[in-house]
C-alpha cells in the first residue's frame, strides 16, 4: 500500500495558513473546544508539546488578555509569544514540577499534545506515547486546581486501556475523541479528563 505523502498540504494545512495558524493541529484543539467546551477567558492554561505552536495560538485567544498560557516544549515555536504567552524550551522529563507551581502558581486547564519520536513499530510508537501521557499525567496532577481539567493526546496500542482506565480514578468525567482533523491512519486520540479530584 503506497504511504500518504505528508508533505503536501492537505486541507486543514491550507486552512490553518489562511487564518494565520502555524499548523493545522490548532483544528483538533477548536474542534474538541467545541465538543467539550474547554477554554474560557481568564484561565490559566500549561500545555506540554507546544511546538510549533498553534495550540497555544489558539489557547491564547480564548483566554484572553485576563488568561495565561504556559507552553513547553523541547523545541522552539516556529512565531513570536504573544503577551498572556510563556514559552520554555525544554524536555517534559526534564522539567520541575514544583518550580512551575512556584513560578506561576496552579492551572485551571492541562494540556497535552506530545508525540513521540515515531519508530514505524506501532507497538513500541504506542508504548512511548503513553510514557508521554502518564508523564503529562503526573505534572497535571501535581499542577492542576481541584477540579481543573486535562486533556491528554496518547496512541492506541499497549498500555492506552490501562492508562485510560486508571484516569477516571483521578477525574470525575473521561471521554475520548478522535478529531475529524487527524490524519485518517493515526492511531492518536485524545482523552478529555473533567474535575480533577484532587
Amino acid at each position: 500500500m503506497k504511504k500518504p505523502d505528508y508533505s503536501k498540504p492537505d486541507f486543514y494545512s491550507r486552512q490553518a495558513k489562511e487564518k494565520g495558524y502555524v499548523a493545522r493541529s490548532v483544528f483538533k484543539l477548536e474542534e474538541m473546544d467545541r465538543k467539550f467546551k474547554i477554554l474560557k477567558k481568564g484561565m490559566r492554561v500549561l500545555e506540554l508539546g507546544s511546538a510549533p505552536g498553534s495550540w497555544m495560538q489558539y489557547a491564547s485567544e480564548k483566554v484572553g488578555e485576563s488568561g495565561r498560557v504556559i507552553g513547553i516544549d523541547r523545541d522552539l515555536p516556529s512565531r513570536n509569544v504573544r503577551g498572556n504567552e510563556v514559552f520554555i524550551q525544554a524536555d517534559v522529563f526534564s522539567v520541575d514540577g514544583a518550580e512551575l507551581k512556584k513560578r506561576f502558581g496552579i492551572f485551571d486547564l492541562v494540556l497535552s499534545d506530545l508525540a513521540p519520536d515515531t519508530s514505524g513499530q506501532k507497538g513500541t510508537d504506542a508504548m512511548r506515547s503513553v510514557a508521554l501521557a502518564e508523564r503529562a499525567e503526573g505534572l497535571a496532577e501535581f499542577l492542576l486546581k481541584p477540579g481543573g481539567d486535562f486533556l491528554v493526546k496518547v496512541f492506541q496500542g499497549p498500555g492506552f486501556e490501562g492508562f485510560n482506565q486508571g484516569l477516571r480514578l483521578k477525574f470525575r468525567s473521561v471521554k475520548s475523541f478522535k478529531p475529524k482533523s487527524s490524519r485518517p491512519n493515526s492511531k492518536e486520540i485524545y482523552i478529555f479528563c473533567k474535575r480533577f479530584r484532587a
